[in-house]
């Protein structure tokens, strides 16, 4: 599985903002996950909670994320 998370940007819409991260598998399966904060540093905080959550990074990972526009 791969994971591709942009944490150059994140998304602003109806004074949201929006973090978003990808996970594809060798099968083409995927699956996306969205968060929403008040600002963008709280969103991108979310989706990292998140993907820890679902163990899809590290409990200790800072910052593994793959920068990229």
């Amino acid at each position: 599985m791969e994971l591709y998370v942009n944490s150059n940007w994140t998304e602003c819409y109806a004074n949201t903002y929006i973090a978003e991260a990808i996970a594809w598998s060798e099968n083409g399966n995927h699956a996306a996950i969205y968060t929403m904060g008040i600002t963008a540093k709280d969103a991108n905080d979310k989706l990292k909670d998140a993907l820890r959550e679902l163990k899809l990074i590290p409990e200790t990972s800072e910052t593994v994320m793959k920068d990229e526009r």
